[in-house]
């Protein structure tokens, strides 16, 4: 996905990145056929790519050409958390859950709702919690 680029004589707040991609090359608008056609959809999707070459920014515009763009955009680099903390932070937990949960807390799935999340280094999550978290996807529910 290197074929994305970018105004260069214009500073962009992180919210407006998606809105900057130039479509110049016919792999680039192959891309954004293809994004106009999963928009629409309720589907999750998975955007693969090196890193730096604007997987957020696709995730962005499919996000900004739903339904769910009234919705936030929530991102979460999941390479980010140890194993201990991935749980909580990504489905949440209630007071008393574990030592030092003094509060209830939404994960990232929560703040996402009616929107979209996008979750970046997902192979950094142990096999446990992406089988957790392939879970979730699958029945579009946290239990």
């Amino acid at each position: 996905m290197s074929f994305i680029t970018y105004p260069q004589n214009q500073t962009l707040t992180r919210t407006e990145r998606a809105t900057a991609m130039v479509f110049e090359d016919q792999k680039s608008r192959d891309l954004l056929d293809r994004i106009e056609q999963i928009a629409p959809s309720e589907a999750s999707v998975l955007i693969i790519g090196n890193t730096g070459t604007g997987k957020e920014l696709v995730a962005r515009q499919v996000h900004m050409m739903s339904q769910r763009s009234r919705g936030p955009f929530v991102a979460v680099n999941c390479g980010a958390f140890t194993e201990s903390l991935a749980e909580s932070e990504l489905f949440g937990h209630e007071k008393g859950a574990f030592t030092g949960a003094i509060n209830s807390k939404a994960g990232w799935f929560e703040a996402a709702n009616h929107g979209t999340l996008f979750l970046d280094e997902v192979g950094d999550l142990s096999p446990a919690m992406q089988v957790k978290l392939l879970r979730v996807l699958q029945e579009r529910e946290i239990v």
